[in-house]
């Protein structure tokens, strides 16, 4: 159970870089390239499954959950109905999401920050892929869920965020692909 945070990451990466590789099995320009990234990615995951790490804590905070969702449908609302792009809608949640510490000094702002902008690149999904809110309170509620697990993991590693946002996203497609 220590390494599950672990184990989604890899899974996730490994799948997503599986299709490329499958997609583009007749271009070895993008081929070798592909390779390397994944022989990378895998040496990266198998080295921190080394690692000793602390038990995460067991509290699973609500919060966090209800923040990334609501980073999530703020995103996709812009990017929808105002029809900002979607970096700009992202970037709009997210730095609202990074200086909330700054603006409100309580522990929940701590908290609430890094959710709000994981949410924010789960509400960046298409509206032609999401479809409708309903995807993107469900992703966000599954990114929001592995970010809690993930929260004693991969600090100061570069995409965390953006990586559990993906996992979300990826998660609820599969399961609608899969249902529907």
């Amino acid at each position: 159970m220590k390494n599950l945070p672990q184990f989604i990451f890899l899974l996730f990466h490994t799948l997503f870089i599986g299709v490329a590789v499958y997609e583009s099995q007749e271009q070895l320009s993008q081929l070798i390239p592909l390779t390397l990234i994944t022989s990378l990615l895998l040496y990266f995951y198998l080295h921190n499954f080394s690692k000793s790490k602390e038990p995460a804590e067991k509290d699973i905070q609500i919060s966090t959950i209800i923040f990334a969702i609501l980073g999530g449908i703020t995103t996709f609302f812009l990017q929808d109905r105002l029809e900002l792009t979607a970096v700009l809608s992202a970037g709009t949640i997210g730095l609202f999401g990074g200086i909330l510490p700054k603006i409100i000094n309580k522990p929940l702002a701590k908290i609430a920050s890094p959710a709000i902008y994981c949410g924010a690149f789960v509400g960046m999904t298409p509206p032609v892929l999401a479809g409708n809110y309903l995807f993107i309170i469900l992703a966000s509620f599954s990114a929001g869920t592995i970010l809690i697990l993930a929260r004693k993991s991969f600090n100061g590693y570069a995409g965390k965020l953006g990586s559990i946002a993906f996992a979300g996203v990826s998660l609820v497609s599969l399961l609608t692909y899969v249902l529907l």
